[in-house]
């Protein structure tokens, strides 16, 4: 299949091509299968595909629409046995790496066509530094010479897979993550007389005899982590800062994407910055967000790096970000590489909601695949269940942090200010990542709030491109729409600044206005007025949980009441308000 796509077009005639829903899903097919083969096979069945997988690629080089299905390939025997994998292809392709960037021309590095085979040698790199970190220790002074010599390509493609190894090269050393899906924990290398691999096929196993594998960074791994972003990510943000104005729109953005992917594969050890939390977003008789998070060390040994990774971020990247609003408008892809680093600082741990979300989708739809309705519920194979473990993980690290801090109050702000730009394609990005940060955070559209109004009632004239930025605000995204939240108190303010504003006449703020208020249409839920709580449902409360003290019941108890008073009062409010515009000349 692969020699057939390879042929189709030549590898002269196309550098980049964007793949289609067809060729994703003939790579993850092909992976998938792969790594079914792989992982459940003897030693001596593997040795024959991983044979036969090298002498493919030995000499070769493919399209990028090609090369992904060959990669795919790569990932999985690569996880089936990494030792065997890389023993057999890393050093081979650094070497080759090596070779090309000795004989080419000085102008590599600034030739913006790029090395057709040397960016097919540093995507086969990519995948090959995702074994498990473990065994990529050995390998260490290879991998170190490849990245001095190719981190200075400026090529678009190149330059992306060397930030795609950084940080795949990254996770590998400092992700906990489980390194076995087979069917069975027995030993397949066994006679047949002892066990028959074919007796493990489609049994379930119990929780407690799934014996689950995880990689555990030990210390050595952690220390190669720590020296490759000192050596690395530190040196492109001094260059950042000393010469972003002197600095080509190649080389910037080059750098910048260095450091995204460099960010997204390190930030997971980087702890939270240390800031204090706001309290009293809303008023509330329980605390919304522990002050206690699970903050347990995974590692051998704790990261230690020159300063907090994230402050560094934020300060460096936050400056960069006005530079380049000011003096670079028209380097969109700067800028929005930007924007991304900077919401990073503040919501990532290691995960992003979209990747466990597909995990989530991938998850269902091989536990649908496996249901046995002879057998009942919960019956599924042990590597569905390892990756449900896995799944459990990732969504661990989405919610460990739920309560904001003044420097999450400080990143949403600036968010703001940009998403109200002058220039849309600023705007656009900046609410996008806007949007991010005000879903991670529980409550903390609150601080944005009287901002808007402010931008709604504002008298006389006011700023276009300001008013359109906020109204795509309030339009929010799939995920967030802020005029619908559950809070009397804001929407007392907020819809009658957005029934009284005279600033959207022109037609795109009146279709955005028309687009907010069928939005609010679809997705309004009356919300309560008198939030109350039973007998029976305290009881059960105590004998879950623990009996209050009789004065904090009275206590909360008196803080009930008043959000009960406030929130009927902000309702009348509301009504009256909105009455008196509908019956006055104002609309």
């Amino acid at each position: 299949m692969i020699d057939t796509l390879s042929t189709e077009m030549s590898d002269a005639v196309i550098v980049s091509s964007k793949i289609n829903l067809e060729d994703h899903v003939t790579e993850l097919a092909l992976t998938s299968m792969m790594f079914g083969i792989v992982q459940q096979c003897s030693n001596k069945i593997f040795q024959m595909v991983r044979e036969k997988v090298t002498n493919f690629l030995a000499g070769s080089f493919f399209t990028p629409k090609v090369g992904k299905l060959v990669t795919g390939l790569v990932r999985a025997i690569l996880k089936g046995n990494p030792e065997e994998t890389l023993k057999y292809l890393l050093p081979q392709t650094c070497e080759r790496i090596e070779k090309i960037m000795s004989h080419s021309e000085t102008t590599i590095l600034t030739d913006h066509k790029g090395d057709t085979e040397l960016t097919w040698c540093l995507i086969l790199f990519s995948e090959l530094v995702r074994a498990r970190g473990d065994t990529l220790l050995m390998y260490k002074p290879m991998i170190l010479s490849v990245f001095h010599r190719c981190v200075r390509i400026i090529h678009k493609e190149t330059h992306e897979a060397v930030a795609n190894a950084a940080k795949n090269l990254l996770k590998s050393l400092s992700y906990v993550y489980p390194i076995e899906y087979r069917l069975t924990v027995e030993n397949i290398e066994e006679p047949f007389t002892d066990f028959l691999p074919i007796r493990a096929w489609g049994q379930h196993v119990e929780f407690d005899k799934l014996q689950v594998q995880f990689h555990i960074p030990n210390g050595e791994e952690v220390d190669f982590a720590c020296e490759f972003v000192e050596t690395f990510i530190y040196p492109e943000l001094q260059l950042l800062n000393e010469k972003c104005s002197k600095m080509s729109n190649e080389e910037r953005l080059r750098s910048l994407t260095l450091v995204h992917y460099m960010s997204i594969g390190c930030l997971r050890m980087v702890p939270r910055i240390d800031s204090k939390e706001i309290e009293n977003l809303v008023p509330s008789v329980a605390p919304y967000a522990s002050k206690y998070q699970a903050q347990y060390s995974i590692y051998a040994k704790e990261p230690k790096f020159k300063e907090n990774l994230r402050m560094c971020l934020l300060v460096d990247i936050g400056n960069l970000i006005d530079i380049l609003v000011e003096n670079h408008s028209d380097d969109a892809s700067s800028i929005k590489t930007a924007l991304k680093i900077y919401s990073l600082s503040s919501i990532y741990y290691g995960v992003f909601k979209h990747d466990a979300d597909k995990l989530h989708k991938h998850f269902e739809a091989a536990k649908n695949s496996f249901i046995n309705k002879l057998y009942g519920e919960r019956q599924y194979p042990r590597f569905l269940m390892v990756e449900r473990i896995a799944l459990q993980c990732e969504r661990f690290s989405l919610t460990n942090f739920q309560s904001l801090t003044e420097i999450d109050k400080q990143v949403i702000l600036k968010l703001f200010e940009l998403s109200i730009n002058r220039y849309s394609e600023v705007r656009r990005d900046a609410q996008g990542y806007l949007f991010s940060v005000l879903n991670r955070y529980l409550f903390s559209y609150q601080v944005i709030v009287d901002r808007i109004i402010e931008l709604l009632n504002s008298p006389g004239e006011a700023d276009h491109d300001q008013i359109k930025g906020c109204l795509y605000i309030l339009l929010g995204n799939h995920s967030f729409f802020l005029p619908t939240k559950h809070s009397w108190s804001m929407i007392e303010k907020l819809w009658p600044a957005m029934a009284r504003t005279t600033h959207a006449k022109k037609p795109t703020t009146q279709r955005l206005m028309d687009h907010i208020n069928e939005t609010i249409g679809k997705q309004y839920d009356t919300q309560a007025l008198i939030e109350d709580t039973n007998d029976i449902s305290r009881k059960a409360a105590v004998d879950l949980w623990k009996p209050l003290e009789a004065n904090e019941l009275e206590s909360k108890n008196i803080l009930r009441l008043q959000r009960n008073e406030e929130n009927v009062k902000s309702y009348i409010n509301l009504m009256e308000t909105l009455n008196s515009l509908l019956r006055g000349d104002s609309l």
